[in-house]
């Protein structure tokens, strides 16, 4: 799977609203546009993971 074919996660609410709002040295700084997280830790998965994901992060295995 070539990295283009990954999506950037919010790592609090597993939204796929997630923006880039700086970057340079430091490296990149996003926010979550349903949760408001900001931060440059965030998660890249595969599509097909996202709702396996979103499950786990609510506690519902």
């Amino acid at each position: 799977m070539a990295v283009t074919d990954m999506i950037k996660i919010c790592p609090k609410c597993g939204s796929i609203r997630v923006n880039w709002i700086a970057g340079g040295i430091a490296g990149a700084v996003y926010k979550c546009d349903d949760c408001n997280y900001v931060g440059s830790f965030i998660l890249e998965i595969r599509p097909e993971k996202l709702d396996q994901f979103r499950k786990e992060l609510n506690g519902k295995k």
